[in-house]
């Protein structure tokens, strides 16, 4: 009798301790829904329960889209994702949220971009550091001298020159089907000329990009991948984690890189960090004018020891060569979808751009392509994230209480049809002042553009991409390399992590 006794009483305390249990769980759910300062925010429920929903979706690289979608379900421009985390899609908190007073102080997930051990330009939470090192080098990115590097000679101009002799030589092999050859990876050209770019520019020494195959045959440099990429593609892998809180990152950022380790990614790697090295070594010693022309040399005249000096020139070597690439390889697949607008774009280069003293920026029919390619490009397209300051804000007449994490993504700026009607068509026509709608729109489109982020924490190279994306837009144009191609690829499609990754890393184009 005392055994039945026994395995009642156990049964009953089972029973207690998944009740307790199912207490213990749903307190804190239901506190977060139902009595958290945040409650009031519409979003689905289990974003508000826990911020799993957000890690998820942001490790699957579809973040952009779903809060997008949710946005509309739950009809509001302030979404709760998380616990203590929303995502804003009203333009006008751009202002207060990154601009007014230099904006609102980054969150503690920058704190996983480090660059090891070191704080980087773009990941410092601290303002006084970020502003001081920025400082350092801004002269480096002035109008002034970006404007001389695309004269003749200069590192740019050159650079843009040496990428369309690379793809004109490559659509001659694929034209004659050379070897095999049918098929030019447009993204990983523009990745070669955007590392030369950067690297010459901002490290006075050229990474090699436009150049490290030519001693081989044509049809295997074609087939034959950017020696970078590897490195590039894993750090932007890496920021599927990046929401992650730091104990739970590290312990995930270093799994993975035990379980996805490949021989591939250490050697590109070490090939970066071996051209980092040497341009920092040589920089030593420098005479004053030389290191006041270099991005290393700024920086350790700054302070910033040789060691660390070598990981922020990786640093920049990685954010300079994958945007930027990623964006002009848009654009150019866009103009050979359209070739109307390719046709219409060289016209006006032809017509009013004669006299090359002037900047190309001042062509409206380049610079609304540019901008459209900007937009649909998103190189960064999920959410800057900030923290609400004392004092709170109120955005679309819904209170947002200090300590919230909060943040725009242009995935849901750019694609805002209120905005931008056809959100996700490429239509240049959209930026001129004679388009459709006589140019009403153009202050709230230029608004919600977020392509480099808002305000003096935005994308420091911001004039150096955008110059080289009018420099190159021009000369491929220019070239007639376009011409009666065609694009393998029906759609371009990203997948939605920090830092936009084009599925299957290429975008190849063929000329029947």
């Amino acid at each position: 009798m005392s055994l039945f006794q026994n395995v009642s009483t156990l049964i009953t305390d089972v029973h207690y301790a998944i009740g307790l249990s199912f207490i213990l769980l749903a307190i804190p759910s239901l506190y977060r829904i139902y009595f958290h300062p945040l409650s009031h925010v519409p979003g689905p429920w289990f974003a508000k329960v826990s911020p799993l929903f957000l890690w998820i979706i942001c490790y699957l690289g579809i973040e952009g889209r779903v809060i997008r979608s949710y946005h509309e379900k739950c009809k509001t421009k302030v979404l709760r994702v998380a616990p203590n985390s929303l995502s804003i899609s009203d333009s006008s908190a751009i202002y207060p949220i990154y601009i007014a007073s230099g904006g609102f102080e980054k969150d503690v997930r920058y704190a996983n971009f480090n660059l090891g051990p070191f704080v980087s330009i773009f990941s410092a939470i601290d303002t006084e550091y970020r502003d001081a090192r920025a400082k350092a080098v801004a002269p480096l990115f002035s109008q002034a001298r970006l404007r001389a590097a695309c004269e003749t000679n200069g590192v740019i101009k050159e650079s843009v020159a040496e990428f369309v002799q690379k793809f004109q030589a490559y659509r001659a092999a694929a034209s004659s089907k050379e070897n095999g050859v049918v098929k030019v990876d447009m993204l990983d050209l523009a990745a070669r000329l955007s590392i030369d770019v950067v690297t010459g520019y901002l490290l006075n020494e050229r990474y090699g990009g436009l150049h490290e195959n030519d001693s081989l045959p044509i049809a295997t440099q074609i087939k034959k991948k950017l020696s970078a990429n590897a490195f590039i593609f894993a750090i932007i892998g890496f920021s599927r984690f990046s929401l992650l809180p730091k104990r739970i990152f590290s312990l995930a950022y270093s799994l993975s890189n035990r379980l996805a380790s490949n021989e591939e990614v250490d050697r590109s790697a070490a090939l970066v960090h071996q051209f980092a090295e040497g341009v920092v070594k040589r920089s030593v010693g420098m005479s004053a004018s030389e290191i006041d022309d270099s991005y290393q040399g700024r920086l350790m005249a700054f302070g910033v020891p040789p060691h660390e000096a070598v990981a922020q020139s990786e640093g920049i070597i990685f954010a300079g060569a994958d945007s930027v690439s990623v964006t002009l390889s848009t654009i150019l697949f866009h103009l050979v979808q359209k070739p109307a607008i390719h046709t219409c774009l060289l016209n006006e280069i032809v017509t009013d751009y004669q006299d090359r003293s002037k900047d190309p920026e001042t062509l409206p029919y380049l610079r609304a392509v540019v901008k459209e390619g900007l937009r649909l490009c998103m190189a960064n397209p999920t959410r800057y994230t900030r923290v609400v300051p004392d004092g709170g804000i109120t955005v679309a007449s819904v209170y947002i209480p200090p300590k919230t994490v909060v943040g725009c993504a242009a995935y849901t700026m750019h694609h805002d049809e209120e905005v931008f009607p056809r959100p996700f068509e490429f239509l240049p026509e959209r930026w001129l002042e004679d388009g459709g709608d006589e140019g009403l729109r153009k202050p709230a489109m230029q608004r919600s553009m977020l392509a480099f982020g808002a305000g003096l924490r935005g994308c420091i190279g911001k004039n150096l991409a955008q110059r080289q994306l009018y420099e190159s837009v021009v000369a491929v144009v220019e070239s007639n390399v376009l011409e009666g191609a065609r694009t393998v690829q029906e759609r371009i499609e990203i997948i939605e992590w920090f830092n936009a990754e084009i599925k299957g890393h290429k975008l190849e184009i063929e000329w029947p």
